[in-house]
């Protein structure tokens, strides 16, 4: 599959909450205020932290296009090909393994993606 671009209405509009974990809107949504921001960051953008996260989220999809990732090796080999990609792995925590938790890896880190207790990846270029 190719890098998808991504609308924030696919995030957070409730009528498109149903969407699957194939399409990077599923893992976006799971992102906080905070990852937002350091994406807004890692692209040289100034972010207004007090704007809400939608507008944050805006700001950041109007740059960058997605793919999933459904293992380890496709998501090393996206990033070795896209350099200066951006890596985003969803962890489980040990508590619950309902909800995973986002891990942004800087461009230069893609080589250290995880092993254990990855609930998906998703590479983050810029377009």
């Amino acid at each position: 599959m190719m890098f998808q671009i991504v609308t924030p209405q696919e995030i957070f509009d409730q009528r498109c909450r149903q969407v699957p974990e194939a399409h990077p809107a599923y893992w976006l949504a799971q992102l906080h205020k905070k990852e937002w921001i350091r994406l807004l960051l890692l692209l040289s953008m100034k972010p207004a932290c007090s704007a809400s996260k939608p507008v944050l989220a805006g700001q950041a999809l109007e740059r960058l296009a997605f793919k999933v990732c459904d293992t380890r090796l496709e998501a090393y080999k996206t990033w070795q090909v896209n350099p200066g990609s951006i890596i985003i792995q969803f962890r489980h925590s040990h508590r619950d393994w309902s909800r995973s938790i986002p891990e942004i890896l800087l461009p230069e880190m893609g080589g250290q993606l995880g092993f254990v207790n990855i609930a998906g990846r998703l590479v983050c270029q810029q377009r």
